[in-house]
C-alpha cells in the first residue's frame, strides 16, 4: 500500500464522514417524526453521559496508538508496532468494560437525577456499545497510524446505514407500546449499528496485515540519530540544531524491543492528558443535560416545553453544527501521522510550514461553512427535518432557524479547536488543550446558569456561553501554539483576508438567495446560490494570496510524485 499526503487521507476520511452524516441526519428526520421533540429530548437526554464515558475509553488511546506506530513505521520497526497495537486492544478492552459496568448500575440514580426516569432503559441497552465503540477506536487509530482512511471511512459509513435501518425499524415496532420503548428501540439500534462496524473494520485488519507498504526485513532496530532539539520542545539543555536531510541515521548493535510495560508507558504518556482534553466537551453537554432542563423549569416554563427547547438545541441545532466540521476533523485526523514524523525527525522548518498550512485551511474552510449555514439556516431545516418540526408545544422552526442562525459562529471555533489540539497532542503538549478547556468550562457552566433563566433569553444563553467559552479556549491556544513554533502570519493578507472574503461572500449570498426565490423553489435557490457564492470565495482566496506557492503545491494531492520508498 502507498502512502498518502496527509491532505488526501484528510479528503478521504471527509468525504466518508460527510457521507456518513448525511446519513446520520436522514436518519434523525424520520426518528424526529416517529419520537417527536419530546421523545428526541428523552433520546439525546442520554448521549452526553454514553459521549463522555466514550471519550473517557476510547479517544486518547486512539491518538496515543496513531502517533506511537506512526513512529515505528518511521523507522520500519515491525515487532513494536504489533506489540503497541496488542496493548491497546487489551487496556481498551478491560477500561471500556469496567465502565460499562458502571453505566448498567448507575442507570437508574442518573436518569432521575436528570429529572426523567424513562431514560434508564436506555442507558442499559447502550452501555455495551461503549466496549464495542473502543475497540472500533483501537483499530482506527491504527490505521491512521499507518496513513490508511479507508477502513474508518468504510466502517463509519455501515454503521450509520445500520443505525437508520435497525434503529428506524425499531423504534417503529416499539412506538405503539409508548415513547420509553420507542427511544429504546432507536438505542439498541445504536447498540446493533456498532457491533457490525467492529466486524467490517475486523476484516479489513485482517486483510491489510498482508499488505504493509514497506519491507520488514530489517525490522528489529533502532535508529539513533544525532542529539537534535527544535524551538517547539524548548529544554534547558543544548543540543545542536540540524536539518532533516544532513542527520545520518546509525543502526545499533542489538534490536530494540518493547515490553508490555514500555509498550503500556508509552501509549499513557499520550494518552493521559488527550483524554482529559477530549472530555471536557462531553462534559459541557453532560451538564447541559442535568442543568438546562431544571433551569428553564426554574425559569417558568412547563416541563414539555423545557424538554422542546432542549431537544432542539441538542437534536437538531448541535447535530447540523458538527456537521460541516466532519471535514476538519478528517484533516485534524489525518495530520497526526504526518506531523509526528516531521517532528520525530526534528524537522523544525516542515513543522512550521505544516502547521501554517493547516492553521490557514482550516480557518478559509470553516469561514465558508459558517456563512452557509447562517444563510440558509432556514431552508436546511425545511429541507431536512420538514413536518418533523411542528407547532403543537412551541414553533419549532423558528426557534430552531434563530438557534441555529445564533450558532453558526461556533462552527468556526469547533474547527480551529479540532486543529489546535491535534496540533499540540502532536507536538508532545496535550496538557495545553485540557487546561485551557478546563479554564472555559468555569466560564460556560456559569454563563449558562445565569443566562438561561432569564425567560427573554432562555435557551439561547446555552449558545451565548457556548460561544464565550470556545472562543476564549481558541484565542489561548493559538497564544500558545504561535509562541511554541514560532510562526510568521501575514496577519492582513492570511488571517484577516478570508474573514473579509467571508463577509463579502455572505451578502452576496442572500442577495442571490432573494432574488433566485422569486424564481425557483427554496431548494433550487439555496443550491444555487451557495454554489455561486463558494466559487466567488474559492476564486478570490486564490488570488488574495491567503496560501503561498508552497501550500498550493500542497493541495494538489494528484501531482506526480517521486517514489519515496523503493521496492524490493
Amino acid at each position: 500500500m502507498k502512502r498518502t499526503s496527509f491532505i488526501l487521507s484528510a479528503i478521504i476520511l471527509a468525504l466518508g464522514g460527510m457521507f456518513a452524516k448525511a446519513i446520520g441526519a436522514l436518519y434523525k428526520i424520520p426518528l424526529t417524526n416517529i419520537l417527536g421533540s419530546n421523545g428526541m429530548g428523552l433520546y439525546y437526554l442520554m448521549f452526553p453521559v454514553y459521549s463522555l464515558i466514550l471519550s473517557l475509553c476510547s479517544s486518547g488511546i486512539g491518538v496515543a496508538l496513531a502517533t506511537e506506530v506512526s513512529k515505528c513505521r518511521k523507522i520500519r520497526h515491525r515487532y513494536n508496532e504489533q506489540k503497541l497495537l496488542r496493548v491497546a486492544l487489551v487496556m481498551g478492552f478491560v477500561v471500556s468494560l469496567i465502565f460499562g459496568i458502571i453505566m448498567v448500575i448507575i442507570a437508574q440514580p442518573l436518569a432521575t437525577l436528570q429529572g426523567n426516569v424513562n431514560a434508564k432503559l436506555g442507558y442499559i441497552a447502550i452501555a455495551p456499545a461503549i466496549v464495542i465503540s473502543t475497540i472500533i477506536a483501537t483499530l482506527r487509530g491504527y490505521f491512521q497510524g499507518v496513513e490508511n482512511m479507508v477502513p474508518t471511512t468504510v466502517s463509519m459509513i455501515v454503521e450509520q446505514v445500520i443505525k437508520l435501518s435497525v434503529g428506524l425499524l425499531l423504534a417503529h415496532k416499539l412506538c405503539n407500546l409508548g415513547m420509553q420503548y420507542a427511544v429504546l428501540g432507536a438505542v439498541i439500534g445504536v447498540t446493533i449499528s456498532e457491533l457490525v462496524a467492529l466486524v467490517i473494520i475486523s476484516i479489513n485488519f485482517l486483510t491489510f496485515k498482508g499488505q504493509l507498504y514497506y519491507n520488514y526485513r530489517n525490522q528489529n532496530y533502532k535508529s539513533r540519530r544525532k542529539l537534535l532539539r527544535p524551538p517547539i520542545l524548548k529544554s534547558k539543555k543544548r543540543y545542536t540544531l540540524i536539518k532533516y536531510k544532513q542527520v545520518r541515521f546509525v543502526c545499533a548493535s542489538r534490536s530494540i524491543r518493547y515490553s508490555n510495560k514500555t509498550a503500556i508507558g508509552k501509549l499513557f504518556k499520550i494518552m493521559l492528558p488527550a483524554t482529559l482534553s477530549s472530555i471536557l466537551l462531553p462534559v459541557v453537554t453532560m451538564i447541559d443535560s442535568l442543568i438546562i432542563i431544571n433551569i428553564l423549569i426554574e425559569a417558568g416554563f412547563t416541563s414539555a416545553v423545557s424538554t422542546s427547547l432542549y431537544g432542539l438545541w441538542g437534536g437538531v441545532v448541535q447535530s447540523l453544527i458538527s456537521l460541516p466540521t466532519i471535514i476538519i476533523s478528517a484533516l485534524a485526523t489525518s495530520i497526526v501521522p504526518s506531523l509526528s514524523g516531521v517532528v520525530g525527525d526534528r524537522d523544525v522548518g516542515q513543522v512550521g510550514s505544516k502547521v501554517e498550512f493547516v492553521i490557514k485551511l482550516t480557518l478559509f474552510l470553516s469561514i465558508i461553512m459558517m456563512v452557509g449555514v447562517f444563510v440558509f439556516a432556514e431552508d436546511i431545516l425545511v429541507f431536512l427535518y420538514g413536518d418533523g418540526l411542528g407547532s403543537s408545544v412551541i414553533d419549532e422552526l423558528q426557534y430552531a432557524t434563530q438557534m441555529l442562525k445564533f450558532a453558526s459562529i461556533s462552527i468556526v471555533y469547533y474547527a480551529l479547536l479540532q486543529t489546535f489540539t491535534a496540533i499540540l497532542q502532536t507536538i508532545g503538549k496535550s496538557h495545553v488543550p485540557f487546561l485551557a478547556t478546563l479554564v472555559g468550562l468555569a466560564i460556560r457552566v456559569a454563563g449558562t446558569y445565569f443566562l438561561v433563566k432569564i425567560p427573554s433569553i432562555n435557551i439561547f444563553g446555552v449558545i451565548m456561553a457556548n460561544t464565550i467559552f470556545l472562543g476564549c479556549v481558541v484565542i489561548i491556544l493559538a497564544v500558545v501554539i504561535s509562541n511554541l513554533l514560532r510562526l510568521r502570519f501575514k496577519l492582513i493578507s492570511q488571517l484577516v483576508m478570508p474573514i473579509i472574503i467571508g463577509s463579502v461572500v455572505m451578502v452576496l449570498m442572500m442577495i442571490l438567495r432573494s432574488g433566485f426565490g422569486l424564481v425557483m423553489n427554496y431548494m433550487g435557490a439555496m443550491i444555487l446560490s451557495a454554489f455561486i457564492g463558494v466559487i466567488v470565495y474559492i476564486v478570490w482566496g486564490y488570488f488574495a494570496s491567503i496560501f503561498n506557492t508552497k501550500e498550493k503545491q500542497m493541495l494538489m494531492i494528484f501531482r506526480k510524485k517521486k517514489t519515496i520508498m523503493k521496492r524490493r
